[in-house]
């Protein structure tokens, strides 16, 4: 079984409460708590993290965003030292683990020293970290694999396109399944953008055949009047008890 990890925008209290329940209901593994989605996702209030941590109940699956501003991922020592006090605030709140990412301005590849950081303090909080989609930002995905793979992170979040393209994971399934052959399950992949009910059969089953250790993340697809659907959360899952369909792309 291929585990669906949902966003849930972070909008107020009983919104968070009410889409976590409705998540969780659908039989989402995980959930991903972001503000501002507008700009991509940003980190939530505390409040909101507390609102979701009582509604996902006893499930170990509470990931909590942290990126203080928003439009590109290269951050100064001053937003580094921010970001560690919202890793604190979250752990505090019941958060499961954090969802981030750092780019180096230099190289454009993931700056591993300020990664470094922000790793230390989840690991001493007991949270387990994902590097988001400026992994998709970067210019040579080996080598970023490479370098979270040492920096200890468990799971990137990537579409296997461009970042600021707006194409999905069903345009990026080369590079996902070169992604998969290059981790060898040293880490897992969480494969996001577009995901829905429409291609998430065609991913799966294109992905499963180079190596299962992947996940798959959803957002829009799972929304009704800006509020996670239950029925559309278990309809994305239920694909697999259906019968298989060939990849288009074979």
């Amino acid at each position: 079984m291929i585990d669906l990890e949902v966003c849930v925008h972070s909008i107020s209290e009983p919104m968070v409460f009410t889409s976590v329940c409705a998540a969780r209901l659908g039989g989402a593994k995980r959930i991903e708590l972001c503000a501002n989605m507008s700009e991509d996702g940003l980190t939530p209030p505390a409040a909101h993290i507390e609102s979701a941590k009582e509604a996902f109940d006893s499930f170990n699956g509470l990931l909590v965003m942290i990126r203080p501003t928003a439009y590109d991922f290269y951050y100064d020592n001053q937003i580094i030292k921010q970001m560690e006090q919202q890793i604190l605030t979250a752990a505090n709140a019941g958060a499961d683990g954090v969802v981030f990412g750092v780019l180096d301005p230099i190289t454009g590849g993931i700056h591993k020293e300020k990664c470094r950081r922000l790793i230390a303090i989840a690991k001493e909080r007991g949270l387990s970290t994902t590097f988001h989609r400026a992994f998709d930002a970067v210019p040579n995905w080996q080598q970023a694999l490479n370098d979270v793979v040492a920096l200890g992170i468990d799971r990137v979040l990537s579409s296997g396109t461009p970042w600021g393209t707006k194409q999905t994971a069903l345009h990026g399934l080369k590079q996902l399944s070169q992604m998969l052959q290059h981790l060898q399950g040293h880490l897992e992949l969480v494969v996001g953008g577009g995901v829905s009910i429409e291609n998430v059969a065609e991913i799966s089953e294109y992905l499963s055949r180079v190596n299962p250790c992947f996940s798959l993340h959803a957002y829009s697809a799972v929304l009704e009047s800006a509020l996670v659907s239950k029925e559309k959360v278990s309809q994305l899952i239920g694909w697999q008890t259906c019968t298989p369909q060939r990849s288009s792309l074979d």
